[in-house]
This record gives structure tokens, sequence and C-alpha cells, in this order.
């Protein structure tokens, strides 16, 4: 036999922290593909170009030499 319970409690929901972790997530995600992204790009720039060119380019974009 199943019954009905009702009850007369007040659940306090806090807006502001229920949007910071809404918030929170989406930045995260957005950070991981983001970074997933660039680790992508520098793998197949070193897959196309090789490491040594890799490095040179990155210290010739610094320096300007």
């Amino acid at each position: 036999m199943k019954t009905i319970l009702e009850t007369n409690q007040l659940t306090d929901t806090d807006i502001k922290h229920e949007t910071s972790i809404v918030l929170m997530t989406v930045f995260s995600v957005s950070a991981m593909l983001i970074g997933l992204w660039a680790f992508a790009c520098i793998v197949g720039g070193v897959y196309n170009h090789g490491l040594v060119a890799m490095v040179r380019g990155y210290i010739t974009a610094i320096t300007g030499y």
C-alpha cells in the first residue's frame, strides 16, 4: 500500500550560489576546450614542421631575430 505524505518544509535556494556553480562549470569547460585546441595545434605544428623548427620559430617570435 502506498501512502501520500505531505510536508511543510521550505528549501532555501541561494540563487547566487547556484549561478556561481553554473558559471564556474561553463568557464571550466571553455578553458578545457581552448587548452585541447592549443595542444592539438602544437602537435600539428610539430608533426608538419618538426620540433627544431617550432622551437626556432618560437624564439624568433619572442626575440625578433
